[in-house]
């Protein structure tokens, strides 16, 4: 996404899939404290199959950059719109907008020539190409499992009470970091550095909304974008057409390397539009 000049891009796209992949952990575990380990099984099932039927779903993803100065006051902004589907379990990207400005009728049509190749490139592979694809992408997968193993261990829960949320009755569950958690990997260090709330769906037993802040630095893409110790994370989720539970917006102050420089930033992300997409249909859609 975009040239390097704005290298935080790169850090906003790997905050984005661990705060999607980090907030099912805390969701899971904060069940535990309502009704044991059943409803823990029946979450995870729910998120299992939430993940799968995204695949199924095109839709837009824009991102906000906020740069602010030391006071919070806001000196640029930046977006980026972009188009998300997936062909054969691999996310791909189709750029709308690309650093405030809509694509040119040129560039567009060079956006959806590199989109079609990459399509075709997926559609076309050897048996043991797409295995190797599909390797890693299980390998990703196999990754988050074994984070959940560990949730149990990472968290204290509490209820505190019943909530409405988007007009829909909620458990509030608050989630405290375990003294001790000590886990394994990348994903259990940030585990210990995150404490939060969660509001479930009482009817569905769906993530409605997740808050959380930060008790240490977290950093993405080799400490281009860091989460400071106190940062605020606000996740919510939308529940699209009658069918799946998917990712509404999220929304992050962090900090960002650019060109050499530590800045503070505002990360809104918001989802929408989300429709049905087979991956062999050619993406026609133009941007509005």
């Amino acid at each position: 996404m975009g040239g390097r000049v704005f290298e935080p891009w790169l850090g906003v796209e790997r905050m984005q899939r661990c705060v999607l992949k980090l907030f099912p952990f805390l969701f899971a575990a904060s069940l535990t404290a309502q009704d044991a380990r059943d409803i823990v099984r029946r979450a995870m099932e729910k998120d299992a199959r939430n993940f799968a039927l995204q695949d199924t779903y095109l839709y837009e993803r824009k991102t906000i950059l906020r740069f602010l100065d030391k006071n919070g006051r806001v000196e640029e902004t930046k977006e980026n719109l972009d188009e998300i589907f997936h062909v054969d379990g691999s996310p791909l990207e189709r750029h709308l907008i690309k650093n405030g400005k809509r694509l040119t009728e040129k560039e567009q049509a060079a956006e959806q020539k590199r989109v079609d190749k990459e399509v075709a490139k997926i559609q076309n592979e050897s048996p043991k190409e797409r295995a190797k694809r599909r390797g890693e992408t299980e390998k990703d997968r196999k990754e988050e499992l074994e984070g959940r193993r560990e949730v149990l261990e990472a968290f204290n829960f509490s209820l505190e009470g019943k909530e409405t949320m988007d007009g829909r009755p909620t458990w509030k569950i608050r989630g405290d970091q375990r003294p001790g958690f000590t886990g394994k990997g990348r994903r259990a260090d940030q585990m210990k550095k995150v404490r939060g709330h969660v509001w479930i769906d009482e009817a569905s037993y769906e993530l409605v909304r997740m808050e959380m802040t930060t008790t240490d630095t977290i950093s993405f893409g080799w400490f281009l974008f860091r989460l400071s110790e106190g940062a605020h994370i606000l996740f919510q989720q939308a529940f699209i057409n009658n069918e799946v539970w998917l990712p509404k917006k999220i929304d992050v102050r962090a900090d960002a390397r650019l060109l050499g420089k530590l800045k503070r930033v505002g990360a809104e992300v918001s989802y929408d539009k989300f429709r049905k997409f087979r991956s062999e249909s050619k993406l026609i859609t133009e941007p509005q």
